[in-house]
């Protein structure tokens, strides 16, 4: 019995002191003892505000209007201009008449490209590689370096 006495003795003397309750924060006492260091808490605690409520913007007559009439105007785009294959077939009537090097010039391959994607660039192609015909497989000595040299 002797030595819970002393041990509850020893156990008061030390929670004496070093205080062990809780730590509970007192923001009034805070606020007088450090206002500036309470100020600079309270400015970054600010949320900036939006600039724009999407769910109320959304929900707008005006915003309803407009998407509908953006909806309709590319609908009569669509109705207006249809896709055809008019371009192809004027592409392919134009490269008739054209020589196997004006067929592979940068300004006919771009139009082949904007008209028809690389589909027809190939085609272009194909086209010019057919009018030039098939090579020789034999080649001469003088042939090829005038070849090489450009000459």
């Amino acid at each position: 019995m002797n030595e819970r006495k002393n041990d509850k003795w020893l156990d008061e003397l030390i929670s004496g002191a070093i205080n062990t309750k809780k730590p509970e924060f007192d923001a009034e006492k805070f606020k007088q003892k450090f206002p500036d260091e309470f100020q600079t808490l309270r400015s970054r605690a600010k949320v900036p505000a939006r600039f724009v409520k999407w769910p109320a913007l959304l929900k707008s007559p005006i915003v309803k209007f407009a998407a509908a009439a953006v909806i309709i105007i590319v609908i009569g785009f669509f109705i207006i201009y249809p896709a055809s294959d008019k371009k192809l077939v004027t592409t392919e009537t134009a490269n008739a008449k054209k020589s196997p090097a004006e067929l592979l010039t940068l300004r006919s391959l771009k139009i082949a490209y904007l008209n028809g994607g690389m589909e027809a660039v190939e085609t272009q192609c194909d086209n010019a590689i057919e009018k030039l015909g098939p090579k020789s497989k034999k080649i001469t000595i003088q042939e090829l370096l005038t070849e090489i040299n450009g000459v």
